[in-house]
């Protein structure tokens, strides 16, 4: 029967029953009590009567009431017995053993869940703390993926095959290098890399030698090597 409740239910059963039968009890002895003061009260009368008639001198009377009296006596004893009776079933648990013998197996029943419960409890909090660990390390690896990934220049890979892209690229310095590959690979125009070295041809000397009828321009050094003639 216990196995339908919990064992919290089954203690506040126990003290159910206990409450009534120990409220049975007390409302027994209060109403014995009452009694008892009752009776006393009736026998201190008439013992009181019993005297003014002995003093009286009906003897008679007196005795009449000394009867009554010893039967009132024997209620008295009687009722203080049942008191005592009563009173004594406080200390009886006896008539319990059966209750908490139900009490006792749901106790059992609650401690076996309790542990089963604290060990199922203890080993998913072992797999949360592996599973915490493992997160936290593809955590750590994710962030170590991306300092590679912001680390890793693209570009630079490309750098041996500028000069396949276009020709003109191997006068590019390295950072110029990899501007184009960027723009190449973002798939916009790389002429802008060009044009710029086209402005700045040559600055060198310039040399002038004029006749007549016309004036020759020479650039040594790395400029043109063969005079340009500019007209006049």
């Amino acid at each position: 029967m216990f196995g339908s409740k919990t064992l919290q239910q089954n203690v506040n059963e126990f003290l159910e029953k206990v409450s009534e039968r120990e409220g049975k009890i007390q409302s027994k002895i209060e109403e014995l009590e009452s009694q008892l003061d009752s009776l006393m009260a009736k026998v201190n009368e008439q013992t009181s009567a019993m005297v003014e008639l002995e003093i009286a001198g009906d003897d008679t009377g007196a005795e009449k009431i000394l009867k009554s009296n010893r039967q009132l006596h024997l209620q008295i004893d009687e009722i203080k017995y049942r008191h005592q009776e009563y009173q004594a079933q406080f200390e009886k648990i006896q008539q319990y053993e059966k209750s908490l013998d139900k009490v006792k197996a749901a106790a059992i029943q609650a401690k076996k869940a309790r542990s089963e419960k604290m060990t199922n409890l203890e080993k998913q909090g072992e797999e949360l703390e592996r599973q915490i660990e493992e997160l936290k390390n593809k955590r750590n690896q994710v962030r170590l993926d991306w300092k590679i990934a912001y680390h890793t220049n693209v570009e630079n890979s490309l750098i041996n095959l500028v000069s396949y892209i276009d020709g003109r690229a191997r006068t590019l310095s390295h950072s110029e290098k990899e501007a184009m590959l960027r723009t190449w690979i973002d798939g916009e125009s790389i002429e802008k890399y060009f044009s710029k070295t086209k402005a700045k041809d040559y600055t060198g000397p310039v040399i002038t030698m004029k006749n007549a009828e016309s004036a020759v321009e020479y650039r040594p050094h790395g400029g043109n090597s063969v005079p340009s003639i500019v007209q006049d």
